[in-house]
């Protein structure tokens, strides 16, 4: 327990995690913008200029016990001796109204985006380009065939594999990949290491892998959904103890520096009771670390 006591001693410095603040100005009779397009973490921040305004959330009239309800999400006065009202955005993919009870008719949105992506590979020359890809819960993959290229397959599995797994051949997936079918899209719901080929190809070494990561509270070392200091402890016994390596490593970067070292403990101790910067993201809702590094995070 002295080492625990002694670094919560020491004093921790880093990057609150990297969310924006997006502002709205209301003037006597009108708000801009209208409308803003936000990412999960961020806040919006109402500003006054002039006249007196009533910020309420939701749309006139909207339905009670629904996000539209007038007021049901927040509901402040904006004028001179209240200049400014913020709130955080936590919800992804959702869309909430604003608008101003003293003009009814000023009616604006916040457009909360989700954190999925698209990423694409190139079916061209008897290859999958890139032939590996790491991506996250929710992702999408866009196969695109090379114009003028032979026929080929994307096809989940390989050749023998086991029936009944992933890893049997078509068991996800099974598309032609040619002049008429240019474009595949699969989107991965849950956490795989996936390997597929072209059917025609396969003995060529046409094959590919996706590794589909376990999306992630940074900081949540044991991953039972809690920070605490059983996290910093776990951290501690796999960097000094030998402690087998936990599935998700990304988990213990703490700062995201892509290592894993004794300042990541020292933050999140310095986070849970020293006031110290929070984690960075994905945090404090589980998310993708979309830097580039080396750790990865498996279920």
């Amino acid at each position: 327990m002295l080492v625990f006591a002694s670094l919560l001693m020491l004093s921790v410095s880093g990057d609150v995690a990297n969310a924006e603040d997006h502002a709205i100005n209301f003037f006597v009779s009108a708000f801009l913008p209208t409308s803003v397009i936000i990412e999960a973490g961020d806040t919006v921040t109402w500003n006054w200029v002039a006249g007196s305004h009533e910020l309420r959330s939701g749309i006139p009239g909207g339905a009670a016990g629904t996000p539209d309800e007038p007021g049901a999400i927040f509901s402040v006065t904006i004028d001179a001796t209240n200049p400014s009202y913020t709130h955080f955005f936590m919800e992804m993919s959702v869309i909430i109204g604003f608008f101003d009870a003293c003009n009814p008719a000023q009616i604006g949105s916040i457009t909360v985006l989700d954190d999925t992506l698209i990423f694409e590979v190139t079916v061209v020359d008897n290859s999958y380009i890139p032939q590996t890809i790491e991506i996250f819960e929710g992702d999408t993959i866009r196969w695109v065939h090379e114009p003028m290229e032979m026929l080929h397959t994307v096809t989940s599995g390989f050749p023998g594999g086991m029936p009944g797994t992933i890893e049997e051949p078509g068991a996800l997936f099974d598309e032609e990949s040619s002049d008429l079918n240019p474009i595949f899209e699969y989107t991965f719901d849950s956490a795989m290491d996936l390997p597929y080929f072209c059917i025609p190809h396969v003995q060529f070494g046409m094959i590919g892998d996706v590794v589909v990561q376990d999306r992630f509270v940074r900081g949540d070392s044991d991953r039972d959904g809690v920070l605490g200091i059983g996290d910093a402890i776990m951290s501690l016994g796999f960097l000094f103890q030998g402690v087998t390596a936990p599935n998700c490593l990304d988990a213990l970067d703490v700062s995201d520096d892509g290592s894993i070292d004794i300042a990541d403990p020292v933050a999140l101790l310095g986070y849970l009771f020293s006031s110290q910067a929070a984690p960075a993201a994905p945090f404090p809702a589980e998310g993708p670390d979309r830097t580039a590094d080396a750790l990865l995070c498996r279920p």
